[in-house]
């Protein structure tokens, strides 16, 4: 018995150029980029497994130089297909099996960028393989399904599965129809249903299976869903195998193919666009002609021709340029320049003396807190060859620092230099830092202004707090924020250290 593979567009060609999506190419075309950068681009899709050397795009007549053409199969661009097995007749058991095993052949060829789902039809659509669904197991999912429909909604399922089928995220997607074509459903027909699929951008690939040769007929049905979305058909009757090569070729249907893009340069007007593969195997195909208007590019606007300006009367030279004139003997141009810049000119004759009293008066009270502080004490010999550690008289303020309680100090902070300098805790808070204003003052640069706080709560050990600085409190080698000091914890502040020593009472 003779098969039939119907796929609409040319076998193979073998010679000569032939056009359109009878011919094996179905095409769309546009221009992109009009006003800085017009471009022709092409989506192809071929309808045969074959292979392309070469792909340009015409504009009217002539090849567009540097054509690109980037392969659908190669990139990164996905496609989904959805399998429609009818199950309406409780006769066509067995090939409804057929249909499930032929189903389970062609699902297996999916591949990462491919995504599949699966249903099956009669009164109403069942879908059993959700699209994408990494789940699915095919066997179990189908040990159920059985020809067990009373009547066939053909062309109303179609519809549902092609609803369902535009939502997968997929930039080519195909419905795949498995059927005798024994459509009983009024409401809808195959215009609808082919309206609605070039809506969705759906291709509709038609299996046509016949339990005998006097119902072939019913097959057109099928066979002109397929031929009217540009989508592949093959049929058998019976027992009979479908086409090897559609099987093995099933997902190149709808892959096949792919992006030509091509810069239109100085072309302009109305024009017609199409594309041009050269086939591996010798044969040359061209896409339908799109017709495409590029507007003209715009001539480079000319800069306007200026008059020769008009030199305006030399202006009269400001007083503080009069006042720099006494410098040009010695820094020439010195009027000149304080004409130009007139606000600094003024900013620097009256900033650099009022600078240098700043300066002498800071130096002054300086040298006053300095004549000020009090005197250094301290422990043991040697104490006249140290400044590090000083102390500083208590303060008359409002509100004082609280003694402790005992009026016995609480310990001393002892310097880790190698000298016997050290400073009494007398007071429940002592302020630490460079700053003449703290309790304990050390003159040390890497020591901040206020650096720290040591304090002490009834019944608690002692804290030292650090008061967010740069160079941080350092209690035993380790840094921290606040910390409980034990008797002989050695602090650090900067490059300046001492010991904490407690004195029991």
């Amino acid at each position: 018995m003779r098969l039939s593979l119907s796929v609409f567009a040319a076998a193979f060609i073998l010679s000569g150029v032939a056009y359109g999506a009878d011919q094996g190419v179905v095409s769309t075309c546009t221009v992109t980029g009009e006003k800085t950068d017009p471009r022709a681009s092409c989506d192809v899709r071929l309808l045969n497994p074959v292979q392309v050397k070469k792909a340009t795009i015409l504009a009217g007549d002539k090849p567009l130089a540097d054509s690109t053409f980037n392969s659908f199969e190669d990139g990164d661009g996905k496609a989904a297909w959805f399998f429609l097995i009818d199950r309406s007749n409780p006769a066509r058991s067995a090939t409804v099996k057929r249909s499930i095993a032929l189903v389970k052949s062609l699902y297996a060829q999916a591949n990462a960028r491919n995504i599949m789902a699966v249903g099956t039809f009669a009164e109403d659509l069942r879908v059993i393989i959700s699209p994408g669904d990494p789940y699915a197991d095919f066997d179990s999912r189908f040990a159920s399904v059985k020809a067990d429909g009373a009547a066939t909604a053909f062309y109303f399922t179609a519809i549902k599965a092609i609803d369902i089928l535009k939502k997968v995220p997929a930039e080519r997607r195909a419905l795949v129809l498995i059927s005798d074509g024994k459509a009983e459903d009024t409401a809808y027909s195959r215009e609808d249903v082919v309206k609605h699929a070039k809506e969705a951008g759906v291709v509709i690939y038609g299996i046509g299976i016949a339990e005998k040769r006097s119902e072939t007929v019913y097959l057109q049905e099928v066979e002109r869903l397929a031929s009217e979305t540009d989508g592949p058909f093959v049929s058998s009757v019976g027992n009979q195998d479908l086409p090897a090569e559609f099987i093995a070729n099933f997902t190149r249907y709808l892959t096949n193919g792919g992006q030509i893009t091509a810069p239109l340069g100085t072309l302009s007007g109305e024009m017609t666009i199409a594309p041009r593969l050269a086939l591996v195997d010798g044969a040359t195909i061209e896409g339908e002609k799109a017709n495409a208007f590029v507007a003209p590019q715009p001539a480079p606007e000319r800069a306007p021709i200026k008059a020769a300006p008009v030199p305006p009367p030399p202006e009269p030279r400001p007083l503080i340029a009069e006042i720099y004139a006494a410098f040009d003997p010695i820094l020439p141009g010195s009027r000149d320049w304080a004409a130009d810049n007139e606000t600094f000119a003024w900013i620097l004759l009256l900033g650099i003396p009022l600078f240098i009293v700043g300066i002498l008066a800071i130096l002054v009270l300086r040298n006053a807190k300095q004549a000020a502080k009090p005197d250094i004490v301290a422990v043991g010999d040697g104490a006249d060859n140290h400044e590090t550690f000083y102390t500083q008289p208590m303060r008359a303020d409002e509100n004082p620092s609280p003694l402790l309680a005992s009026g016995e100090p609480f310990g001393f902070f002892e310097s880790m230099d190698g000298s016997d300098l050290r400073f009494e805790i007398r007071e429940r808070n002592i302020t630490i830092g460079r700053h003449s204003e703290n309790d304990f003052q050390l003159e040390d640069d890497s020591v901040h202004r206020h650096h720290a706080v040591f304090h002490i709560l009834p019944g608690q050990s002692p804290v030292i707090t650090d008061l967010d600085t740069v160079n941080g409190v350092v209690v035993n080698g380790q840094r921290v924020a606040k910390a409980e000091l034990l008797s002989g914890d050695v602090i650090s502040l900067g490059e300046t250290s001492f010991r904490f020593v407690a004195i029991e009472n």
